[in-house]
């Protein structure tokens, strides 16, 4: 074997500065010597003040980061029409429109208020079930027109 083989590479990755290397001198016998710090070197050693990171503000609130909102998406085309609440917004002013004219006129009033008074108990029932069907069939007609939106907009164009 020849000195070349004998020889421990050096690393240049490593870092020297907590290791004191003292290479030998080329020729020798001796490899290189490696020097530990000892307790003693630490504490004389000069330290570098770290700075503590910075703190959160009291009110964070009034900070910039408070206000910063995500990007939205680009819608991809127009928005759908919201067939329910114009369907359920009609049958409401067309129920106030109808409870409006009732009550505009003594007469039509009086009416109303003789056929509710003159109604069986069949009659009331099944006046309860025609207004409960009318709410059935409009969200059934609703349900539908959505799921038509939906269905054409997963369609490709």
């Amino acid at each position: 074997m020849n000195e070349s083989e004998n020889e421990m590479p050096t690393n240049a990755d490593q870092p020297t500065e907590d290791l004191n290397i003292t290479p030998a001198a080329p020729g020798s016998d001796e490899a290189e010597t490696l020097v530990i710090p000892t307790a003693s070197d630490a504490a004389t050693a000069p330290t570098t003040p770290v700075a503590p990171p910075p703190a959160a503000p009291a009110e964070p609130w009034l900070s910039d980061a408070a206000y910063a909102f995500p990007v939205r998406p680009v819608p991809s085309g127009p928005p759908p029409v919201r067939w329910g609440g114009i369907v359920w917004g009609i049958l409401i002013i067309l129920l106030a429109a109808t409870v409006l004219v009732v009550v505009s006129s003594p007469v039509r009033l009086a009416g109303v208020t003789v056929w509710l008074a003159t109604l069986s108990p069949g009659g009331a029932v099944a006046v309860w079930i025609a207004a409960l069907g009318i709410v059935i069939v409009v969200s059934a007609l609703l349900g539908a027109i959505s799921a038509a939106q939906r269905n054409r907009r997963r369609r490709p164009v």
